[in-house]
């Protein structure tokens, strides 16, 4: 959304990975991810949505999108996924 936004801009030098869901207010997850990659292309970005892997998942994933992660996930499944997008060399 547009307040992540302005708080990536302001402390993206202390964030290496950001998880975005697909539905936030205000913007969609990817107008989100536009947004911050302006800011640093070379954060890694993963996605997360309640609904299942679709069209507008895929659509993301090819920007660049490091990786996504299906609802409700553990604690396990996200720290994988994370730990996968900081070893990644995808940008």
């Amino acid at each position: 959304s547009k307040e992540a936004v302005d708080i990536f801009r302001d402390r993206h030098r202390d964030i290496t990975v950001v998880l975005l869901d697909m539905l936030m207010p205000k913007m969609s997850g990817k107008e989100t991810y536009l947004e911050i990659k302006k800011i640093d292309p070379n954060l890694k970005v993963l996605f997360s949505s309640g609904f299942k892997q679709d069209e507008r998942v895929e659509e993301v994933l090819q920007l660049g999108v490091q990786g996504f992660v299906q609802k409700p996930y553990t604690l396990q499944v996200l720290s994988k996924a994370i730990q996968q997008a900081i070893q990644s060399n995808d940008f």
